[in-house]
């Protein structure tokens, strides 16, 4: 079985993007076309690019394992059945190792349903794209043709609700998660989990990404100069295929600009750790992005890279089982929760405007934005669950004049 390879790259002019290649070091020809005529020319983002690359390297993995030439098929009109569409879709819902090296196991677990959608779609639209450029207009001229586009255009999967929206557990954490979070991170605690050189800016990503609700594009993006100290303000700002940045796996802000107010406290915990750990590990290495890393040797005080960030979250992870499913993005979920109570206990008469815009810019989201069901389902869960047993009080009430007992 060939393996695939995806190598991310960054060009002088700061754009970044990725190549597929073969397991002899040979860049492939139509994936990676594929991916500048449709992802690149789109002005997709890098990490979409690389999205994309990996659910074709697991085409193309199951592809070989069925001996199949797509290429040659298409061109010689041998397309596709049915049934290796359907094997297909259930081969790309496996779950694979991690790294760029695509190697499925059919027998693991699937994968998310999120995932698994993505994954589906993207395949069944390379595919069409290769009829497309392979064959030209007679793609839609040749009977047999015609009909297997409409095929793989029938088998393209739709987005839905997902079926235990009201069931699945929450993203956000809880009071005991939250007690035991702090306890692991603050600086001066004796239960921090970190070596020393690294405690003040991994207390600051943790006060940051619950405070704010950032992602950690945003987080990892944020630069001193995005920061107004005269009146506790941080900008989220936008910044793809920033040249100056000298990550090639780039962090980028996923939604809208935005400027976030920030207290006193917060502004003095940024204060501290640009005068004090930041200043003495950037060196002659200069540059104003906030989170930079610690860690000695050539690579210190060089802008946190995303594999950083993840290392540190994943020690948490493995510190306590009250973490197991612990992400950065949960804070982000926590953020929402905790808006959503904050808001129940301010005078109403101080909101002048709709919550929910206050919500949406806070997050980056459009103005008239659906994803507060999304990341405020627990709260909503909450409301859903005392109303729910206000009205069952209720019922009670009225059957138990009703019922022989």
């Amino acid at each position: 079985m060939k393996k695939y390879l995806i190598k991310s790259f960054m060009m002088k002019d700061g754009t970044r993007s990725c190549l597929l290649y073969n397991g002899e070091q040979e860049p492939l020809l139509y994936p990676n076309l594929y991916l500048e005529d449709e992802v690149r020319r789109k002005r997709n983002t890098a990490t979409t690019a690389l999205a994309v690359a990996k659910s074709i390297s697991i085409l193309l993995v199951f592809l070989d394992q069925r001996g199949i030439n797509i290429e040659s098929a298409i061109n010689e009109k041998r397309f596709l059945t049915r049934e290796d569409i359907k094997s297909i879709i259930y081969y790309m819902s496996g779950k694979i190792n991690s790294g760029n090296v695509v190697n499925i196991n059919e027998k693991d677990r699937l994968v998310s349903s999120g995932t698994r959608f993505y994954r589906i779609k993207i395949a069944i639209r390379y595919i069409t794209w290769l009829c497309e450029y392979l064959l030209g207009s007679k793609a839609y001229i040749d009977e047999k043709a015609k009909l297997f586009l409409r095929m793989l255009n029938g088998y393209c999967p739709k987005k839905k609700i997902d079926e235990n929206f009201y069931t699945k557990r929450h993203k956000a954490i809880d009071e005991r998660q939250k007690t035991a979070l702090f306890k692991c991170v603050s600086v001066n605690s004796d239960s921090n989990i970190y070596t020393k050189s690294v405690r003040k800016r991994n207390e600051l990503i943790i006060i940051l990404l619950y405070s704010l609700g950032l992602r950690k594009g945003e987080l990892l993006n944020m630069r001193i100069s995005d920061i107004d100290f005269s009146v506790n303000g941080i900008s989220i700002i936008r910044r793809h295929d920033d040249k100056f940045d000298s990550r090639v796996n780039q962090p980028v802000v996923k939604t809208l600009n935005r400027v976030m107010k920030v207290s006193d406290w917060i502004m003095g915990k940024l204060i501290n750790y640009i005068k004090t750990d930041r200043r003495n590990s950037i060196g002659k290495k200069q540059h104003d992005f906030l989170l930079v890393n610690h860690r000695g040797g050539k690579l210190s005080g060089l802008p946190m890279s995303i594999d950083a960030y993840e290392k540190t979250i994943q020690k948490i992870k493995e510190h306590d089982p009250l973490f197991k499913d612990f992400s950065g993005h949960a804070l982000r979920h926590t953020w929402n929760h905790e808006f959503s109570l904050k808001l129940e206990n301010i005078d109403s008469s101080l909101i002048k405007i709709n919550p929910e815009l206050i919500r949406s810019f806070a997050m980056g989201w459009s103005p008239n934005s659906q994803m507060a069901a999304i990341y405020n389902n627990k709260y909503y869960q909450e409301k859903m669950f005392k109303l729910l047993a206000i009205v069952q009080e209720s019922i009670y009430t009225d059957l138990k004049g009703l019922v022989y007992e």
